[in-house]
């Protein structure tokens, strides 16, 4: 029976009822030890499982360096331990991230996945949706006050990706110490990732009805609730031990009228939970020493390691002990695939019998625990290495602690528990004492660690801290290279070029006696390529490639011709590809999967500045997601988003940004997902709905934290190209100023740089300086930048009378545009403005195109400039072909025309007449005539009350 949690159940109750409709939650059930909160989970497991909802539990351990995930794989692997991980399609791409959880499901020869947590969230998320049965999933994860802080990060991801998801995630912790658990669960609590139960203490009552459960009987002894209510300070574990010890020591016995507490019988009950743990080891000889060897073996043990920590006991005679203490509840019996393992029912029974251990007990025991893990399991394989190094503390054995423990931190690394690994090698190096030695193998696993992380300063001090020890053991030259190039790899990593020159001369001076050939100058070739220095990366990169060839180094290889491609790709597309390709043979022929990806990656985007097809992207996309390398593909995915920009496809453009954007998101890739708003705005820009872009920009802004890099793409590319749709080119150009004060001195390639400099020439003076700017940038390999900045040339030459010359500049500039109508058209448009008034090129075909281009697919504005133009030109003007725009019913029912609807749209946006005659190529006294036209047929008698009624009809103005 379950007393005194009514309320709590009713909540898991409902949770459950939601999954069944599809959606998901987290219940965070929190209290101190003993008062009921693994109770309340098993019945609400109890609950799914006869709903037919899949249950999967899992829980940390106490150990003073947590193993990373445990709670995760043990639950995912206990529900799937016979069939592996689900095999269906949307799974496939986080095989290789879940064989990092569970060695059991990596594939042989299986790259290890991206070392993301993020990651492995989503991976962790995919699972469970994917074992759901028709009624949903229920993930439990008990005692996540224990938890690594990797769980931690994916729990928190659950938690707040899970809500379209048939999904509970079931938590529980203890709250009456501060933790990281608890402050994660404080967090998501007060965004609304997650709902807190927190369990009270029972009432006296309450207390009375569990008593009343334990002994099956209605009727409780007075004096038994009175002891109960003082001593279990309600607590119901605490009633459950109480009743038991006083069992056990037949102080409680059953009669045949009921149950009868003798208070006069054996000693005095226990007041806390220490003396009633303590009564029951001492109740049986033998029985104390093996359950702390027990103890030190962890709260959940393999009971054949015993008899070889115990001097005298065989394995019968531990059977014999452990029967009794499961019979008296210190121990539970739990069934796993490898045989029966034993744990101690609460962790407060574990503390209470290592706290009866005298220190020296304490080290024998946990000596001979050692030398019985290392003999059962040689290699120390999975958990038992971080349990050898905590035995290896207990026994009092510093430096094979030590030892143990940069093992396990090594491991940890390598999964990509980058916490855990940091938080052992921190508590290694508290065990290594003058050993300067080891100190300095732990400080360069460290430096590893906070490069990862991209901790530059830590990467500072430790590595500071490295050389002192690699000096002190007189480690060999080649050695304190391989430090300085960890240095200058931090460096890199956040860019400071003048550090990272530094370490690189300082590993050079060493090199001479070997061991660093190759990274050294592939580094350099780096910092020259992030300086600027564009032919000093060439020859270091170069030089690293003739070294790695040399020496059959192939990642060394890969690395180099990825610099060099990066350095050509800002002058020669041709050259960049051919060092590019060169990675990808390199990286098929060697099986190096990561680098294939980055190869692939880079020749996409080669296709994406250079006006080539998707193709490569697209296989770049899905080499990431085959090898597990998500924040790749989320990257790759935005640049697809790109490349339908570039071809002026909005919906598609709309869809894939999106999609990108949300991914981007879960994978906690902000600056991906900020650009990827960013071109669903300009999707929308394309289609001229302002509301809907600046929604998208307003998203962009937010999840990317204001990055200036989103703000100054949503100036220069989203609110620009609207204004420019619809024929406002002040407005236009004021954006793409703001963009550019933004991105000027960014590597960024927004393809509107080039827009910027055409009508800077176009409407202002200073156009030669711009075309001058942008192609001193190098951006013109782009193509949609080269043909904007081939047309503003153009404009210019012909304003300056060279025709011929401009013409020909023109015919290339149009055909960069090739690619893409809508640009090329565009273009044109913009263009023939300039030669009709120069009196050069044929801008009567260009606008007959670009009119029936525009007059098919929109926008109306544009259409309507083409006309306007075409007849300033003195050439035919075709019939609109293009249905008028749709208008609200008042203004439909009025009889308001297409011209005069787009009058009225510029009046409801405060323009004046010369400004509405200016934007539509009119004259002010046309304007005047169709205005007055307006005010007759919508029956208003001002012009104010015109611009009201257009602004409350038209832009929702109230």
């Amino acid at each position: 029976m379950l007393v005194g949690r009514d309320r709590e159940l009713g909540e898991l109750r409902s949770a459950l009822d939601r999954v069944a409709r599809g959606h998901g939650a987290t219940l965070v059930i929190v209290g101190e030890a003993g008062v009921g909160k693994s109770r309340l989970v098993r019945e609400a497991a109890a609950d799914a499982v006869s709903r037919r909802v899949s249950v999967l539990t899992g829980r940390a351990v106490e150990r003073d360096n947590p193993r990373a995930f445990r709670p995760l794989a043990e639950a995912l692997f206990s529900h799937l331990r016979r069939s592996g991980p689900p095999q269906v399609p949307e799974l496939a791409p986080f095989r290789p991230i879940l064989g990092r959880l569970i060695p059991e499901w990596r594939l042989a020869g299986e790259p290890p996945g991206e070392a993301s947590l993020v990651v492995l969230g989503e991976a962790v998320l995919r699972v469970l949706a994917a074992v759901t049965e028709s009624a949903g999933s229920v993930l439990v994860l008990e005692d996540l006050h224990w938890a690594d802080t990797e769980t931690l990060e994916v729990m928190e991801y659950l938690a707040d990706n899970v809500a379209d998801q048939p999904i509970l995630c079931l938590i529980s912790l203890r709250d009456e110490e501060p933790s990281l658990a608890l402050s994660r669960v404080h967090s998501l609590a007060a965004r609304r990732s997650a709902s807190v139960l927190r369990l009270q203490r029972l009432t006296a009552e309450e207390v009375t009805a569990v008593a009343a459960g334990c002994l099956r009987s209605v009727a409780v002894p007075a004096a038994l609730a009175e002891v109960l209510a003082i001593r279990a300070d309600g607590l119901p574990f605490l009633v459950e031990e109480l009743i038991a010890a006083m069992v056990q020591a037949g102080e409680l016995r059953q009669t045949a009228e009921g149950w009868i507490l003798d208070r006069f019988r054996g000693a005095a009950i226990p007041v806390t939970f220490a003396e009633t743990v303590r009564r029951r080891l001492e109740a049986t000889p033998g029985t104390r020493e093996l359950l702390g060897a027990a103890a030190l073996l962890g709260r959940s043990f393999d009971w054949r390691l015993l008899p070889d920590m115990i001097k005298g006991q065989d394995e019968a005679s531990v059977a014999k002990h452990l029967r009794w203490a499961a019979d008296v509840q210190l121990l539970s019996v739990e069934a796993t695939g490898t045989g029966p393992r034993f744990r101690f029912r609460h962790a407060l029974t574990r503390e209470a019998i290592l706290a009866e251990l005298f220190p020296p007990e304490q080290v024998i025991l946990a000596s001979s625990g050692l030398r019985a893990v290392e003999q059962a399991h040689p290699g120390l394989p999975g958990g038992w290495c971080e349990l050898a190094a905590e035995l290896a503390e207990a026994a009092d054995q510093p430096a094979r602690a030590a030892e143990l423990h940069l093992e396990s931190a090594r491991r940890a690394f390598a999964r990509g528990a980058l916490a855990s690994a940091e938080a052992t090698l921190e508590r290694a190096r508290g065990l290594v004492g003058d050993d300067a030695q080891r100190a300095a193998e732990i400080d360069e696993v460290l430096c590893e660690v906070f490069v990862a992380t991209g901790s530059a300063q830590r990467v500072s001090e430790v590595g500071q801290r490295l050389l002192s020890s690699l000096g002190a053991v007189a480690a060999p030259p080649a050695r304190r290279a391989r430090a300085h190039l960890l240095l200058a790899r931090a460096a890199i990593v956040s860019a400071d070029w003048p550090r990272a020159r530094d370490q690189l001369h300082l590993a050079e001076e060493l090199s001479e006696s070997g061991g660093v050939a190759g990274v050294s100058e592939v580094l350099a070739a780096r910092v020259a390529l992030g300086e600027g220095q564009l032919d000093d990366a060439a020859t270091l990169a170069r030089t690293a490639l003739a070294t790695a060839q040399t020496d059959g180094r192939y990642e060394l290889a890969c690395e180099a011709l990825e610099v060099l491609g990066q350095r050509e790709r800002q002058h020669d597309l041709a050259a960049a590809e051919d060092a590019f390709s060169a990675a990808l043979v390199l990286a098929d022929q060697h099986g190096l999967p990561l680098w294939r990806i980055r190869a692939l990656h880079e020749l996409g985007t080669i296709d994406l500045i250079g006006g080539g097809p998707l193709d490569r992207l697209a296989q770049a996309r899905q080499a990431a997601l085959d090898a597990g390398a998500l924040a790749t593909a989320a990257t790759v995915s935005l640049q697809m988003a790109a490349w339908s920009t570039n071809h002026a496809e909005p919906e598609g453009v709309i869809k894939a940004a999106r999609s990108c954007a949300t991914e981007a998101g879960r994978l906690r890739l902000p600056l991906v997902a900020g650009v990827g708003y960013v071109l669903q705005a300009v999707g929308h820009a394309l289609l001229d709905q302002r509301a809907e872009m600046e929604a998208a920009i307003d998203k962009a802004v937010t999840v990317s934290g204001g990055h200036r890099e989103v703000r100054g793409d949503a100036a220069l590319m989203a609110r620009a190209l609207l204004w420019l749709v619809r024929e406002d080119r002040r407005r236009a150009l004021a954006e793409l100023d703001a963009g550019m004060e933004l991105l000027r001195d960014t590597p960024v390639t927004t393809p509107n740089r080039g827009l910027w400099a055409l009508l800077h020439t176009l409407d202002r003076d200073d156009g030669a300086d711009a075309v001058a700017e942008v192609e001193a940038s190098g951006l013109i390999v782009y193509w949609l930048i080269r043909g904007w900045v081939g047309h503003a040339r153009a404009v210019e030459l012909g304003r300056r009378g060279h025709i011929a010359e401009a013409e020909e500049v023109f015919a290339r500039a149009d055909a960069d545009l090739a690619p893409c109508d809508w640009y090329r058209h565009h273009a044109r448009r913009l263009v023939a403005e300039a030669a009709i008034r120069d009196r050069w090129g044929n801008p009567k075909r260009w606008l007959a195109e670009a009119l029936a281009f525009f007059d098919a697919t929109g926008p109306p504005a544009v259409a309507s400039a083409c006309r306007s133009l075409l007849r300033q030109a003195g050439a035919p003007v075709p019939r609109r072909r293009r249905p008028a725009p749709d208008l609200p019913d008042a203004l439909a029912a009025a009889g308001v025309t297409p011209r005069e609807a787009e009058v009225l749209t510029l009046l409801a946006e405060g323009l004046s007449t010369r400004d509405i005659a200016a934007r539509l190529y009119l004259s002010p006294k046309t304007v005047e005539r169709h205005i007055a036209n307006l005010a007759t047929k919508l029956g208003v008698e001002s012009r104010s009350e015109l611009v009201s009624l257009a602004a409350r009809h038209l832009l929702g103005v109230r």
